[in-house]
């Protein structure tokens, strides 16, 4: 350690902004460290003095005292007494970076420098553009009781025993909580529970993961509807799990089918979205629904029952859940709070027996070890003083009055190019578009006009073909939203 400061462009190397939180001089010396890691700055190099320093930099001295003094600390530098500040030998050597003048911002490589899986099965992250209005599939957040929610959340951390639920809680949920959910579907559903049947989850999407990792094995079979959902198809798979179909038609997945297959092959799991399959939206006929039952126990399959929007069935009552009528321990129920009142309350449940529950809520305390528990906490309370009930009343006639719009005018304008049948429940309609009409690319000309449609695409990855069909959400748009985007469908439509 020995000689002069060595000469490099100080001023361009490091970048300091006046204006950030982080200390002046913690980002000198962050700075620093990178262009040491980054072997720029080599060690054993003799650094300019605190004052030359300064005033290369604009910064008072002290300023960059504190700065030295903090990689002194840490080791980067050495003090050799009479001949000034060094970089510690004692630094591994890193083969050095070719220099630019301009300090880029990003820290992190733009790639790694090893390997890794890539999951090609899975398309990437997208915008969900819920700031452009369209035929979004879900609830309009415009309706979420927003007051209810906010009395709740007041009432709640008012108290002392509220206040409690800022910290760690049973990783299944609180005991009141589980209790409000069960009773919720006792009474709604026809179920049989008590607190522990109960799971919460954060939504329907999370229980499903939970459930591939407990239930199933490498190459064991499950059966699925031919159009079905595809990110519950895409969660199954990442066990390993192999998908064996069978149509589905007006009245539901086609449970002669599901027979046929069961006596050629040992069936492990079947999923359904019984009371509005996804994404067609038919209905599981109640004949269907009791011989799936009978066929369940028989061959000793067990079924997984996503009931994602019950609440929303406009022509009469609601069909009872499979999981009503199972006496043999053979349905998985799951449902959510996220399609129906808002998607931001991530709350869904589980329903099954002790045994199960216990071992997916081990799994969950690996995934996530708790929910959100004062929203939990006031969503309970909520359902406990009907307040949810109330809301779903009030939201299915704003609903019903929308789908009916939306299903006149589109049948008024565009009849002769998208085929569908009125939905009886749920928030939107399964569109089929004449061959002469790629929905693809209807998809990116309404993008352009500010107009969300789906392209489909996951539904044919699910069908293993080009259906040239989508799902057309109603519930996202009021009757003014509703006219305009339809009148945009119509004439985009008729100009390709």
């Amino acid at each position: 350690m020995s000689g002069s400061p060595v000469t490099l462009p100080w001023k361009t190397m490091f970048r300091i902004q006046k204006s950030s939180e982080r200390a002046v001089y913690l980002q000198l010396s962050d700075a620093v460290i990178t262009e040491i890691k980054h072997g720029i700055i080599k060690p054993g190099t003799k650094m300019p003095g605190t004052r030359i320093m300064a005033k290369e930099l604009n910064l008072h001295r002290q300023t960059v005292v504190k700065a030295y003094d903090e990689l002194y600390s840490q080791g980067w530098f050495e003090l050799v007494k009479s001949k000034g500040t060094f970089v510690s030998e004692h630094l591994p050597e890193v083969k050095p970076r070719r220099f630019v003048s301009e300090k880029t911002e990003s820290v992190l490589s733009g790639r790694t420098g090893y390997s890794f899986k890539i999951n090609s099965a899975i398309h990437n992250p997208a915008a969900p553009n819920r700031n452009i209005t369209g035929f979004h599939d879900g609830p309009d957040v415009r309706l979420v009781p927003a007051e209810l929610l906010s009395r709740g959340f007041k009432s709640v951390l008012a108290r002392k025993t509220g206040r409690l639920l800022l910290s760690y809680i049973d990783a299944g949920g609180t005991s009141f909580v589980r209790t409000a959910i069960s009773d919720y579907l006792n009474s709604s559903r026809g179920l049989q529970t008590d607190e522990n049947n109960i799971l919460i989850t954060r939504g329907t999407q999370m229980a499903m993961f939970l459930l591939t990792h407990v239930l199933f094995s490498k190459d064991d079979l499950m059966i699925s509807a031919d159009i079905g959902f595809r990110y519950a198809e895409l969660t199954f798979m990442q066990a390993g799990v192999k998908f064996v179909r069978v149509p589905v038609d007006d009245e539901g997945i086609d449970v002669d089918a599901v027979e046929l297959v069961c006596r050629k092959k040992k069936i492990r799991a079947l999923y359904v979205t019984s009371h509005h399959h996804y994404p067609t939206t038919v209905t599981l006929s109640a004949s269907r629904r009791m011989k799936l039952l009978q066929l369940a126990e028989q061959y000793k399959f067990i079924i997984i029952e996503d009931d994602y929007d019950y609440e929303f069935h406009y022509e009469s009552s609601p069909i009872l859940p499979l999981a009503s009528a199972d006496q043999s321990g053979m349905v998985v129920y799951i449902g959510s709070f996220s399609k129906t009142v808002t998607p931001g309350i991530r709350m869904g449940y589980v329903a099954a027996p002790p045994n199960l529950i216990l071992e997916l809520t081990k799994l969950r305390m690996l995934v996530d070890a708790q929910g959100e528990a004062v929203m939990e906490q006031v969503i309970a309370e909520l359902l406990e003083e009907g307040e949810i009930r109330r809301h779903m009343k009030k939201a299915l006639k704003v609903y019903r009055e929308r789908r009916d719009f939306m299903c006149a005018l589109l049948k008024e304008k565009l009849a002769d190019v998208i085929d569908f049948n009125i939905p009886q429940g749920g928030l939107s309609i399964w569109a089929k578009y004449d061959k002469s009409i790629s929905v693809p690319e209807l998809s990116k000309q309404l993008f352009k006009k500010e107009i969300i449609l789906s392209p489909g695409r996951l539904h044919d990855a699910s069908a293993g073909r080009k259906l040239n069909s989508t799902r057309m959400g109603f519930g996202w748009m009021n009757l003014r939203e509703a006219e305009k985007a339809i009148t945009i469908l119509h004439d985009t439509i008729r100009k390709m």
